[in-house]
């Protein structure tokens, strides 16, 4: 068997899959390092939400993922390669990597470049090699799929030296979800995969768009870090780089401070006050099936979040609008993740805000990282 694993900083998501790549089971354990974690599984229709006292560390989180699949009849002691999701990559990783101590080690050194996921990421690639030694652990990356951003898209006009001396360009992320949902449009549009002209939506929590042109990454709206691009649940997206520089100056706040009010108070959050679409949607008067607020929203909570609401789509559809114009066209507008899935509501605003030549086909198709490693797992393997 395969399984495939994505570590964050609290959290431990795995699946494993069979010889077929099926998937046969996969649960999360949560809250790792923190009081009440708890891990969910389910594995065909069994379901199960078991609470701890503790779990340590994504090695003791692995020992319970372990333990809930044992339980439902599947021995760990079968699985023979397991898939990791790292982050960053940089230039040097733009392919699967077999994991060994020496490439481990210069994987590290990227921890730099994406503080807040990189190290959650290995520490599950340690405690795989820890546990389960004669397993083999491939790296799949979310920054490998933009090898192909020519030079033009990646680069900032900085001078040269950031760049050549600190690899400071745009890296772009979400790229496994972006591969996946590429490949699933060239088939549902019998189209060669090589001649697909399309714009990737992956809209959630964290959102991006991408460009597809001949099949490869062309451009992408986050950057050197998924600070970059589009509004989204708490980042703030595109701002004028000066502003930081205002906000250190004026209101003489430390970078610790700048960097929390970007990336955690901004976005959806900081215009409405809320950091949950569904709960932006609902402050604005939009019904969600199944859902309701908890609280009844103000008049003002109201406005802004109709505010949040418009911003968010003029962000998707301004990218989506720039990708297809460069590209000359596009054959599909693909919409998935969360919020690209669930929400008619929302695409068909973004779409309703662009003209795109030649009426481009508007796709849902859900995304599914797990299988996109798993079948990068199996041709590193074979």
């Amino acid at each position: 068997m395969l399984l495939v694993i994505n570590s964050g900083s609290s959290s431990l998501k795995f699946k494993l899959f069979d010889d077929k790549l099926k998937d046969v089971a996969g649960g999360i354990v949560e809250r790792i390092g923190l009081d009440a974690p708890f891990l969910t599984f389910e594995a065909g229709e069994k379901k199960q939400k078991l609470a701890f006292d503790a779990v340590s560390g994504h090695q003791e989180a692995l020992k319970k993922a372990f333990a809930a699949m044992a339980d439902a009849g599947f021995d760990p002691a079968a699985i023979t390669a397991i898939g990791h999701r790292v982050v960053h990559g940089g230039e040097e990783f733009t392919a699967p990597l077999l994991i060994d101590g020496s490439n481990l080690e210069k994987l590290r050194a990227y921890n730099r470049l994406a503080p807040l996921h990189n190290p959650a990421n290995l520490a599950g690639i340690d405690s795989c090699r820890l546990l389960m030694p004669k397993a083999k652990n491939i790296a799949v990356f979310d920054t490998a799929f933009y090898k192909s951003v020519p030079d033009f898209a990646f680069m900032y006009a900085l001078p040269w030296k950031y760049y050549a001396e600190d690899k400071i360009r745009k890296y772009g992320f979400h790229g496994i979800s972006h591969r996946y949902v590429t490949e699933q449009a060239a088939r549902k549009l019998k189209k060669p995969y090589k001649s697909l002209r399309m714009v990737s939506c992956h809209l959630g929590s964290g959102s991006s768009v991408t460009a597809v042109k001949n099949g490869k990454a062309f451009d992408t709206s986050m950057g050197f870090t998924p600070l970059e691009g589009l509004t989204m649940s708490t980042r703030c997206g595109d701002i004028d780089p000066a502003i930081p520089l205002y906000m250190i100056r004026t209101f003489g706040m430390t970078e610790r401070q700048v960097d929390d009010v970007l990336n955690k108070q901004s976005g959806l959050l900081g215009i409405s006050g809320y950091k949950d679409l569904r709960d932006v949607m609902a402050a604005a008067g939009q019904k969600i099936p199944g859902y309701e607020m908890s609280e009844k929203p103000t008049a003002e909570q109201k406005k802004r979040s109709l505010l949040a609401i418009e911003m968010f789509c003029y962000d998707v559809a301004r990218y989506v609008g720039q990708y297809a114009t460069v590209m000359g066209g596009a054959d599909a507008v693909v919409f998935t993740a969360g919020v690209g899935e669930r929400s008619e509501y929302i695409r068909n605003k973004v779409m309703g805000m662009i003209k795109l030549p030649g009426k481009p086909k508007v796709m849902v198709i859900p995304t599914n990282e797990e299988l996109m490693i798993a079948r990068e797992v199996r041709h590193t393997v074979r």
